[in-house]
């Protein structure tokens, strides 16, 4: 199913029955898809219906959302990347190697990613997140041992719309897109789980943790709730 805005664009439509809800709901997916929630039995006709009689909003809401990017072209138009707390600038080399790898040069300064092939999307994101799997294990270390607190057990993932989570158990999976962020607001969302390691809420005691943790945090909120809708949208 798709919708067909007024300039021709298609925007595909994906439906999603959910029991127990009454209402239908249109929200856009991290690829620009639009996700219609309906009730287990409702008709696909009812649910194109309604898409359609929220057609204005749509096209509004459309006009405002940004671009899904390859990661590839992110890289392209903004070459660095965050880690252990600053920018590193970042070079694209085809390497004559069958496997990806990373280095750093010009004094550290600077990652060099190296592929067979530069171009390949999915080779691009697989060397990301293996470098994002080393950098941010070693900065969870870093606060853990700055705050005193016992190390997690850290998985970096592909999130579809959260940077972090902590489970009940005490593991704390980060999002690769993390590095794209400013060294301050990565940070921000680690501590964020950290905090989540000995308050397994958002009480009030949770966010006086998290305070502690970062007096900023208000700042850092803020400032990532303005670039969370861009860069969530990176390499899908």
């Amino acid at each position: 199913m798709n919708f067909i805005r007024r300039n021709g664009h298609v925007i595909p439509i994906v439906l999603r029955r959910r029991k127990g809800t009454r209402h239908l709901r249109l929200t856009f997916g991290q690829r620009n898809q639009l996700l219609v929630s309906v009730p287990w039995h409702c008709s696909k006709a009812v649910a194109l219906n309604f898409v359609e009689a929220q057609r204005d909003w749509l096209e509004a809401s459309l006009e405002s959302l940004p671009p899904a990017k390859t990661l590839l072209k992110w890289l392209a138009e903004h070459p660095r990347v965050s880690a252990s707390g600053d920018w590193f600038c970042v070079r694209i080399e085809e390497s004559p190697c069958k496997h990806a790898n990373y280095t750093f040069t010009n004094n550290g300064a600077d990652l060099v990613l190296r592929l067979p092939d530069p171009n390949r999307e999915t080779a691009m994101i697989d060397l990301i997140r293996r470098f994002a799997n080393d950098v941010l294990l070693c900065r969870v270390a870093y606060h853990c041992q700055r705050l005193n607190l016992s190390r997690p057990v850290v998985t970096v993932r592909d999130q579809s719309s959260r940077w972090g989570s902590c489970s009940s158990r005490g593991v704390v999976s980060l999002n690769w897109r993390l590095l794209l962020l400013e060294p301050r607001l990565q940070d921000y969302v680690i501590l964020h789980e950290l905090a989540h390691m000995t308050e397994m809420n958002h009480s009030k005691r949770f966010w006086a943790l998290l305070t502690h943790y970062d007096p900023q945090r208000f700042e850092h909120e803020s400032a990532l709730d303005l670039v969370a809708t861009t860069i969530m949208r990176v390499g899908r």
